[in-house]
């Protein structure tokens, strides 16, 4: 992973976490910070550990952040739009895995369902901040991660026609 990527998974791990703090965390003196429970980390998703092609680990962060922000949406939004934006995250790390296990014209089909699934999940986000379940400045983030799956998933899906234009 070059520092460029590497940059862009802190960036994104910083946005988890303060969008998961608790408002009345914050607030509290230093010394009761530290008791209670350890802070949330899911350590699966850290860079120097990770043996997974960039591609999912970004999918994967792309989907841990709108698990995050989606959690905090109007109620009102939750049953449609929000499902929506949840079910695609998840859709897209399913299509990857499945292509990943594929060879030849198998592999570039589920591929393409997962680039499909990016571009709706751009749409959908761009739809729930619209509509207030999301900030503007989330559906940002959002945009910039899928930008960059789409830009991993797409240099994937040249090297899987590059090599079975080979065999």
């Amino acid at each position: 992973m070059n520092d460029e990527e590497q940059r862009l998974i802190e960036e994104i791990d910083g946005e988890i976490k303060r969008e998961s703090a608790e408002p009345a965390e914050e607030a509290k003196p230093a010394e009761a910070k530290t008791a209670g429970r350890k802070p949330f980390r899911i350590t699966e998703f850290d860079p120097p550990r990770d043996r997974e092609m960039a591609v999912f680990t970004h999918a994967k962060k792309l989907s841990e952040y709108i698990f995050v922000i989606t959690e905090k949406s109007p109620v009102k939004y939750r049953w449609n739009i929000v499902s929506r934006l949840l079910d695609t995250s998840v859709e897209i790390i399913e299509d990857l895995y499945r292509a990943n296990y594929e060879r030849g014209e198998d592999r570039v089909v589920w591929q393409k369902k997962a680039m499909t699934a990016l571009n709706l999940l751009d749409f959908y986000a761009d739809t729930a901040q619209k509509k207030q379940a999301i900030t503007f400045r989330q559906m940002t983030i959002i945009a910039r991660q899928i930008s960059e799956v789409k830009k991993l998933l797409g240099g994937w899906v040249r090297s899987t026609k590059q090599k079975s234009a080979q065999s």
